[in-house]
């Protein structure tokens, strides 16, 4: 009988680390999320489990309806609704900006060769590689001639 023993309490063993490891993080799990969904109110921004994001304007028994663009309204069940979260939108323009202020120091560490300034557009900076050229009408192109219409 000692080789039956062991073996039921290695199954007990193996059902106690199975209910640690997947059953009591799953029921708080979605303790959790049924919480947060009770807490849900008009104006709230959310994500779906979608990934829509949206802003809570109607909350029903079991669905929550959200604008997720201007005077567009979707109908969601409440156990579809990811997440409480607020939209941060990054700005692209300082990234930019940022970068165009580098340029000089990496031209003066060399990082960057004069060329490659002059291709942007960053005259002053490139040095002496810049030859300045007055634009005559010599070098502009005429302008097409427009097609004469058939039966004329």
């Amino acid at each position: 009988m000692g080789g039956g023993a062991a073996i039921i309490i290695w199954i007990l063993v193996f059902f106690g680390i199975f209910y640690f490891l997947a059953i009591r993080p799953q029921r708080r799990q979605k303790a959790q999320h049924s919480e947060m969904v009770q807490m849900l109110k008009r104006g709230d921004e959310v994500v779906t489990i979608g990934g829509m994001f949206g802003t809570v304007t109607k909350i029903g028994d079991d669905w929550v309806e959200l604008e997720v663009a201007k005077r567009t309204r979707v109908r969601y069940l409440k156990r579809a609704v990811s997440s409480i979260t607020s939209v941060v939108e990054d700005d692209e323009d300082e990234d930019e900006y940022i970068e165009a202020e580098d340029e000089p120091e990496q031209i003066e560490a060399g990082e960057i060769e004069p060329e490659e300034v002059e291709a942007t557009g960053d005259v002053e900076d490139a040095g002496d590689d810049v030859i300045d050229a007055e634009v005559t009408d010599e070098d502009v192109p005429d302008a097409p001639q427009p097609s004469k219409e058939p039966g004329s």
